[in-house]
């Protein structure tokens, strides 16, 4: 299941390449040097979209998550 995650994300990522390469290059006017790269607004959104991933399962880990007996822990003394 991953790999098919994978391989449809690579090949979103190549679609939208593609298409800044054809359809966009030359129509737009460009304020940041970067711009001019063709994929980077689509690379920049999909680690941006990676790194919230990432930070949400750390802040779920080390913040969120707690142990199994975490609410017992107190129960001897009722």
């Amino acid at each position: 299941m991953k790999r098919t995650w994978l391989l449809v994300s690579l090949a979103m990522f190549v679609i939208l390449v593609l298409l800044d390469l054809f359809l966009v290059s030359g129509h737009i006017h460009v304020e940041f040097p970067w711009s001019h790269f063709a994929g980077f607004f689509a690379l920049f959104g999909f680690l941006g979209c990676l790194l919230i991933i990432v930070v949400a399962k750390l802040l779920g880990h080390y913040w969120l998550q707690r142990e199994e007996d975490y609410y017992d822990k107190n129960g001897d003394n009722e």
